[in-house]
């Protein structure tokens, strides 16, 4: 198994020697020197690395190779055996962690619970949606602090599964996270709520005025709190060409590229009923963008993704929406 690689820093090795010296247990340094000797004879470090880590850094290396492969389903396949590594060599580090799901990004059992992750991405990319929100839920269980994430992904997939009850259940356990991409979400999942309420209430009444005119004022009021902390995600879903432009990894608060992280974020609530896109369409102010203190970023963004659309690239963005049936 190739475990090391030039990613491996000077630090991040004396690290790996630092914990293979412990696990041995020298009672002194003078044993440690002898026994490093040793080993470095006639060995590379990968040898050395190889034959001598410690259970925790085997499941490091593990879960390092299954990250750095590039089919999915081979990632898929050594993620699965990091797991199976974990569960049969770390039994006690595991059941500290869940006992404890504070220590979990403390623990030398993390990498477990990153190749759950893994293993949960690469079964959602692979189509298998149904382990993938096994595999979501493990992660939970294991560590409901939720360091990774994974409410997020279970609140997503329950959305695109139409099963709003559940999304709304997972979404409410991050009541206290305020970020503005779940402000959003929480607009656009009631938004979805009352759209299916009224759908209901419809084809129990068949009342067509009724169905024509509604309106939710509580999902109305939620979007323009989540409108005044970034008013440019609105802009970004309607835009034609903003699904071409790459995510950025970081970005300020309030700006046109938290607007492009959100616009990603969001993309399951707002592509899952174009009734959404439609509704964010009268709640999109006209209003000049450039004036904003992100003005300038906003202008350069618009550059990159072909320009502001007249409202006819934006009525034929829907229509191309509409028949693709997402």
């Amino acid at each position: 198994m190739q475990i090391f690689d030039m990613a491996h820093t000077v630090e991040q090795l004396m690290k790996y020697l630092d914990e293979i010296l412990e696990h041995y247990g020298f009672e002194t340094a003078a044993e440690a020197e002898t026994w490093l000797k040793e080993q470095s004879e006639n060995r590379t470090l990968e040898e050395f690395l190889d034959q001598c880590a410690t259970p925790s850094l085997r499941l490091l290396f593990a879960w390092q190779k299954a990250e750095n492969e590039l089919d999915p389903e081979k990632a898929l396949e050594l993620y699965q055996q990091a797991i199976d590594y974990a569960e049969g060599h770390l039994r006690v580090a595991l059941e500290a962690a869940r006992n404890d799901p504070s220590t979990w990004t403390e623990s030398k059992a993390q990498p477990y619970l990153c190749s759950l992750f893994g293993r949960a991405a690469m079964q959602e990319m692979l189509g298998q949606m149904e382990e993938a929100e096994k595999s979501y839920r493990q992660i939970f269980e294991a560590d409901p602090l939720d360091s990774l994430g994974a409410i997020e992904k279970l609140f997503a997939i329950a959305l695109i599964d139409g099963r709003l009850v559940d999304a709304r259940e997972w979404l409410e356990r991050l009541h206290d996270d305020q970020r503005v991409a779940l402000d959003y979400q929480r607009a656009l999942l009631r938004f979805l709520e009352a759209a299916d309420q009224a759908e209901q209430e419809y084809q129990r009444t068949g009342d067509l005025d009724f169905a024509a005119a509604w309106h939710d004022e509580k999902a109305d009021a939620m979007l323009q709190r989540a409108i005044l902390r970034n008013p440019f995600v609105p802009h970004l879903i309607l835009h034609p060409r903003a699904l071409e432009a790459p995510c950025p990894e970081e970005a300020e608060p309030g700006s046109p590229a938290e607007a492009l992280q959100i616009m990603y974020a969001t993309a399951h609530l707002w592509l899952s009923d174009l009734l959404v896109i439609s509704w964010l369409m009268t709640h999109t102010e006209q209003s000049d963008l450039r004036n904003h203190r992100f003005g300038l970023e906003w202008q350069e963004m618009l550059d990159l993704i072909g320009g502001q659309p007249s409202e006819e690239e934006i009525q034929e963005y829907v229509r191309r929406l509409q028949e693709l049936d997402l």
